[in-house]
């Protein structure tokens, strides 16, 4: 949708126990601006790295680390309880807001598009402005169907406007296809507050990066094992796990820890120790993450929806080591569609080992044929029409009209 003028729109992310928030809105927000938009993105300085390296203007904002102990709850008294001393706490909520509003005032948004910073939308709508939010629906299977309501108490008790307590934003965007995360997996009653929440809830396809969308899905693989379990410490055990498992097996392993500083040098030398004699590569962090898996003969990942869609995008069989609720139903689903093998925490070495060796010698005809489609989708040009459009209409019922 063209428009009389360029958009400034704001980007906020998650950032301290996923990375995949954070590259959403990088793609996103670099499509927007190669459309000729003025962009910023606000995220923890810990990830400033990934917005500068997208050339992209940077703004901080405050974040509370990573707490995995969640992803082994599945009572929701216990998970309330939790995420009233976590993503839903008073001192939590007002530091995003404060942090929010500020961003807002400086960059003065025309809209705002959050990824997982639940005040972002709130924020946007005590400044008037338009706002999207990017969810994938599985996680308000858990842990967001506990931690939603929580969120609004706190909202209430902090002293938001009942008007302003929209933490879903205009609508929600999802990145992703019906197929694979649909919206009938939500439980109703949690599907009842995301409606009384948000005006749209839209399956937009996968945020897939520009230099993906670019190159063809390569037919001839490198010997390579692509390894990449996230950053949040909860898969360390099953990192080591699949390199030992994946160790005897003739091909490169490259290792992704998701983690830098002091403790990943410590991680890094007991990947090596578990390799063996296998040639083992280990970075913190790739900023070629999407070109290794490419070029990849097959990957392990935890279930998280960057790396799971980074892998059908690719057309790169995928072995799954799932930890969360939200894992298990995103591996559930690929492996049901015959792209990907699922290993269950207690499955001994030698089951790792057959799973690993079967998605290296899989055949990449369906593989390739999926990722077509998915590719087809374009999750972040879709972004872009509705945002352009609901600008636009915006404008010509506010002020600029």
């Amino acid at each position: 949708m063209t428009q009389s003028r360029p958009l400034r729109v704001l980007f906020v992310a998650f950032s301290r126990s996923s990375l995949g928030h954070v590259t959403r809105m990088r793609t996103a927000a670099r499509r927007f601006a190669d459309a000729g938009h003025t962009v910023a993105v606000a995220v923890h300085e810990e990830v400033r790295h990934l917005v500068d390296h997208a050339g992209l203007q940077w703004i901080g904002i405050d974040e509370i680390g990573p707490a995995p102990a969640w992803r082994g709850m599945n009572d929701v008294a216990s998970l309330r309880a939790f995420a009233r001393t976590r993503l839903a706490s008073p001192i939590y909520v007002r530091t995003s807001l404060r942090d929010e509003l500020r961003a807002i005032d400086e960059f003065a948004p025309d809209a705002v598009v959050s990824d997982m910073r639940n005040t972002a939308s709130v924020a946007a709508s005590m400044r008037g402005l338009p706002s999207f939010t990017c969810h994938n629906l599985r996680l308000f299977k858990h842990p967001m169907h506990a931690v939603l309501p929580e969120i609004l108490a706190t909202l209430e008790a902090v002293g938001v406007a009942p008007e302003h307590r929209r933490p879903l934003g205009d609508a929600v965007l999802v990145p992703d296809l019906p197929l694979l995360d649909p919206l009938s997996d939500v439980p109703a009653e949690t599907a009842g507050l995301m409606t009384s929440l948000t005006s749209e809830i839209r399956h937009i396809g996968p945020l897939v990066p520009r230099e993906l969308l670019a190159q063809p899905v390569r037919a001839e693989r490198e010997p390579v094992l692509n390894i990449t379990l996230g950053g949040s410490g909860a898969g360390d055990e099953d990192l080591l796990r699949v390199v030992a498992a994946a160790s005897g097996l003739g091909v490169r392993l490259a290792v992704t820890l998701g983690v830098e500083g002091p403790e990943s040098e410590v991680l890094a030398d007991k990947v090596r120790a578990a390799a063996g004699d296998a040639e083992v590569e280990v970075a913190a962090f790739r900023h070629d993450a999407v070109d290794l898996m490419s070029r990849s003969a097959a990957a392990v990942v935890h279930g998280g929806h960057s790396s799971m869609i980074e892998g059908l995008l690719c057309a790169t069989p995928l072995v799954f080591t799932p930890q969360s609720a939200e894992q298990r139903g995103n591996a559930a689903r690929v492996a049901g569609l015959g792209l990907g093998a699922v290993v269950a925490e207690d499955d001994p070495s030698e089951t790792v080992t057959q799973a690993i060796k079967a998605a290296l010698g899989a055949d990449r005809d369906a593989h390739a044929a999926f990722a077509s489609v998915l590719r087809s989708a374009d999750g972040a040009g879709a972004m872009l029409e509705l945002v352009e459009r609901s600008v636009a209409l915006h404008r010509v019922g506010g002020s600029d009209a």
